[in-house]
């Protein structure tokens, strides 16, 4: 069977506006769906990337996260291990049943010191700061009721048997065996120094709330009664 061309060519002649317009419409849907397709992979591609970048941001942010809350807890761990192994011991002597050297925390006050030493019934607290925070090699001595001059005893008599100079609260200075702290020793205290009387001691203690700490012992010359040779001879008893 063989084509008629030339019946073909008549129809073609008639509808070829028509059969080029249709070639032209095919063409360009296909190249829309072409670019249509492209743009969905790359969309997908993209996605895809996303996601992985997240991940991989939400790891690391997670594996710092856990090495932060290991740093912490081992800094955790060491300072509790610190505070375990800080120990004092501390002298306590008087009306108590068990006089001895304890062996304490360092965060310790008075009162467990005496709940260890375990108190006597004629004790008298009422010269006993129990809430005063012990220090190494101090002494506490507890008086028995009708002591007399048991707060001198406490404040004086015991505290230079001290071996520190240092104490945050006013007249509870520690105080060793040669010298007092003049910048925070009570009128009391300043009394058991031989050559400081009442008027030196209270012109002293004036001084200090006056114009602040001393800045070295020499600087009692500033207070009014006491001079070079004053100076010179309690020099040696005095500390900063």
């Amino acid at each position: 069977m063989q084509l008629d061309w030339s019946k073909w060519k008549v129809i073609f002649e008639k509808n070829k506006l028509v059969i080029i317009v249709g070639c032209a419409l095919v063409l360009l849907l296909a190249i829309c769906c072409y670019k249509f397709l492209n743009v969905s992979n790359t969309d997908d591609n993209s996605n895809a990337n996303l996601s992985t970048n997240d991940d991989s941001t939400l790891i690391n942010e997670q594996n710092t996260n856990s090495k932060t809350i290991a740093t912490n807890n081992d800094n955790a761990k060491s300072v509790k291990n610190d505070k375990k192994g800080s120990f004092i011991f501390v002298d306590i002597k008087g009306a108590v049943q068990h006089p001895d050297i304890y062996k304490m925390k360092d965060t310790d006050r008075v009162k467990q010191l005496v709940d260890k030493a375990i108190l006597l019934k004629d004790a008298d607290l009422s010269s006993v700061n129990l809430a005063e925070k012990l220090q190494d090699q101090k002494v506490i001595y507890i008086p028995k009721i009708g002591d007399k001059d048991q707060k001198d005893i406490n404040m004086n008599h015991f505290a230079l048997k001290n071996n520190h100079t240092e104490d945050s609260k006013k007249g509870n200075s520690t105080i060793n065996s040669e010298q007092i702290n003049i910048n925070d020793a009570t009128e009391s205290q300043l009394l058991t120094i031989n050559g400081i009387g009442p008027t030196k001691a209270k012109a002293i203690i004036e001084y200090r709330q006056q114009h602040g700490p001393f800045e070295s012992v020499e600087q009692l010359k500033d207070v009014k009664g006491i001079g070079a040779k004053t100076l010179e001879k309690i020099g040696s008893k005095l500390t900063i």
